[in-house]
């Protein structure tokens, strides 16, 4: 007890202490479109939790903008102006100071060819994976009509851009800032609806880079500076990686050829005698382990990981690189690392991806009093954010998907056949497995043999399989049932609206999750008992 009081004491005086010395930093500059202009539209904003940009203020006529941080610690801007792909650029405050901030965007860098052009608005509470297909028509243009009872409606693109961002149409000059950098189009209505219309040959396009130049801040124009770089290496290397999948349907045997970049960051990493700059080339080298990098040094990563102070800001301006510890430290290291990052790191996002795993693990566990006391501990250590509200919500303490218990009411249209529905009261007396999965999701496809066996061995028993995907598209789906995997069984979609409350309540917190229910709707058993070779075992207890 007086050890707690001691520690509470001790936090209590470290933050009044470090509130009254808390800095601020004033961030002036221009921001300019592709071509070097002004824009009417564009933003500047400060990032708050995730990628929710607040606080925005908007650039006078000559691209000028003025605002003022006053978090301490690593700060993120985000300058957005229609048609272009927002930037988002670090600010370190960590003293009072001005800094100078210009920005030059570019263009939007779209798919080389447009298989779905697809839209998504306040019709449909601005739901991606629900978006609504366009018509292509003779003349290459795109056509949607949507029925609606407002005056305007306010929608955005989806499927075009190449990094799969949701943009404003080319065609409208009425925008509203979707606060992640993207735009929404507002077109006015007639005789109850809404004429939308996509030409592909309006698209502003352009070859160059962005430009982002700081003055007054040496670490932030550094990292800055890197980061873009970085960034655009990640993005090929999942590029590649998902184009080598899509064509070996396997990731064994994959390299990421970068050309020899990553191992020039290794040696930044080692000559440059800036402490918070090496490490923060160091952390960018670790993340390069997870896109397969050729000639890619283990041993050095597992050696910079462990290098860094848990303290060091630069967990902050890398927060990716933390979960890498699951990959190249041994088992034996996980429990202590994380208990030295909750212990001593300053960064939240850190700590919220530590309790993210924590949490996992207990509930997956069924380990009720596990859960009760990280929920408390969650909301002591970083507070009753919405944030924490919703990974809590999503962990709850108690769980109402276990063995013995009715599943949830649901109803579920086929994706072979959208007439069709699946519900709790549709597979009433029949024994079912509800398998959540995905085409993306390794394991999910490591269990393919296992479910083929087993669906073969006692479909004519009445089992029957209902698996509900999770992927971006069904098209995804009907592309992977045409290779190598048919899955002759029920299919349905949860990554729409409607799918998302089916995924919430059956709470499903990872993939693969196989439920197998009884003839009354009951669960018969979950999870281990019906992945790889036990699964027939378990179906061969129930189904005679």
């Amino acid at each position: 007890m007086k050890r707690d009081f001691f520690k509470t004491a001790c936090l209590l005086v470290a933050l009044l202490s470090f509130n009254a010395f808390a800095q601020q930093t004033k961030v002036t500059g221009k921001l300019l479109d592709a071509n070097g202009k002004p824009s009417k539209e564009a933003l500047v904003g400060i990032m708050g939790e995730i990628t929710i940009a607040k606080n925005f203020v908007k650039c006078d006529e000559n691209g000028n903008y003025s605002l003022t941080i006053t978090k301490p610690g690593v700060n993120r801007l985000l300058f957005s102006i229609p048609d272009h792909n927002a930037e988002k650029v670090l600010i370190i405050n960590t003293s009072d100071k001005e800094v100078k901030v210009d920005v030059k965007l570019d263009y939007y860098k779209y798919k080389d060819t447009l298989n779905e052009v697809s839209v998504m608005g306040d019709f449909n509470n601005y739901d991606y994976n629900s978006s609504v297909p366009m018509t292509k028509r003779e003349d290459g243009t795109y056509l949607l009509e949507v029925k609606t009872d407002r005056q305007t409606i306010k929608y955005q693109l989806c499927r075009i851009e190449a990094s799969q961002r949701t943009i404003n149409a080319p065609e409208t000059n009425k925008f509203e800032a979707d606060s992640t950098g993207d735009y929404r189009s507002i077109i006015e209505t007639r005789d109850g609806k809404a004429v939308i219309i996509f030409d592909p040959a309006k698209l502003k396009k352009g070859e160059g880079k962005a430009k982002v130049v700081i003055e007054g801040d040496v670490l932030s124009q550094a990292v800055t500076k890197e980061m873009l770089e970085y960034n655009e290496l990640r993005l090929e290397a999942s590029k590649r990686m998902r184009e080598y999948y899509d064509k070996n349907k396997k990731i064994d045997g994959y390299e990421f050829d970068d050309g020899g970049k990553v191992a020039e960051l290794l040696k930044k990493a080692e000559a440059e005698k800036d402490t918070e700059l090496s490490d923060f080339y160091k952390l960018n080298y670790v993340t390069f382990f997870q896109n397969k990098t050729k000639n890619y040094d283990f041993f050095k990563a597992a050696e910079f990981y462990e290098s860094i102070s848990p303290q060091s800001i630069v967990w902050e301006l890398v927060p990716q690189a933390y979960g890498t510890y699951y990959q190249i430290l041994p088992q034996y290291k996980w429990k202590a690392n994380e208990e030295k990052f909750l212990k001593a790191s300053k960064s939240n996002i850190v700590k919220m991806n530590i309790y993210y795993s924590k949490l996992s693990s207990a509930k997956y566990a069924s380990n009720t009093e596990e859960l009760k006391k990280l929920h408390e501990i969650i909301k002591k250590d970083l507070g009753e954010t919405e944030q924490v509200k919703q990974m809590l919500t999503q962990y709850p303490i108690e769980s109402k998907i276990k063995v013995g218990v009715e599943i949830p009411d649901f109803e579920i249209a086929s994706i072979d056949d959208k007439n069709v529905k699946y519900s709790k009261k549709t597979m009433l007396g029949k024994i079912y497995m509800i398998d959540f999965w995905a085409t993306w999701c390794g394991p999910c496809v490591g269990e393919m043999e296992s479910l083929h066996k087993a669906y073969a061995k006692f479909k004519d028993k009445g089992f029957e399989i209902l698996s509900l995907s999770s992927d971006a598209s069904e098209k995804d789906v009907e592309k992977f049932r045409n290779g190598e995997w048919k899955m002759p069984w029920k299919h349905g979609f949860v990554s729409n609206t409607e799918g998302r409350k089916i995924s919430q309540a059956f709470e499903v917190i990872g993939i693969p999750r196989p439920i197998l229910v009884d003839k009354d709707g009951k669960i018969l058993a979950m999870e281990g008992e019906l992945r790889g070779q036990n699964l027939e075992q378990t179906l061969t207890k129930y189904i005679k």
